[in-house]
């Protein structure tokens, strides 16, 4: 596992990483927790989230070494009856996740990004009584560190 600072460090360069996707349908793309109340009048969402921790997948003999991060975008609307808004969602992520594929992060000195990708296409992942939904789309950073 990587330590907790560094997870924290590259959470935080992600986070202002995907607030520079262009065509993000919200201000401010918040880190793990949804709050329509703070949507600044828009009847939408979207959080980073991380999905479990961030791991170590190969060392290197010179010190450094190779990790993985893995994060989810999630985006939360109330689409009412139409099936247009929710196609749209998913559309939105999913072109969330092209743009992805060919803009790194800037994590910081001494860790370089290698390669962002979507690991599923968007999807819908929850439905709530208030009639808002959660769509998302599962993704994974692969980084280096001191090489």
């Amino acid at each position: 596992m990587a330590s907790s600072e560094e997870v924290d460090r590259i959470s935080r360069s992600m986070l202002v990483w995907a607030n520079t996707f262009p065509d993000k349908p919200v201000t401010v793309i918040k880190y793990e927790f949804l709050d329509i109340d703070d949507a600044a009048g828009d009847d939408a969402a979207m959080a980073l989230s991380t999905i479990q921790g961030t791991y170590i997948t190969q060392q290197y003999i010179i010190g450094g070494y190779q990790a993985e991060y893995q994060f989810k975008i999630i985006y939360r609307i109330k689409p009412g009856s139409s099936n247009d808004k929710r196609l749209q969602a998913d559309e939105m992520l999913n072109h969330f996740g092209d743009w992805a594929r060919t803009q790194h992060p800037d994590l910081g000195d001494g860790i370089n990004a290698l390669k962002v990708e979507p690991t599923t296409q968007s999807s819908k992942f929850a439905a709530y009584k208030d009639g808002y939904e959660d769509y998302q789309i599962l993704m994974r950073l692969a980084y280096e560190v001191n090489v």
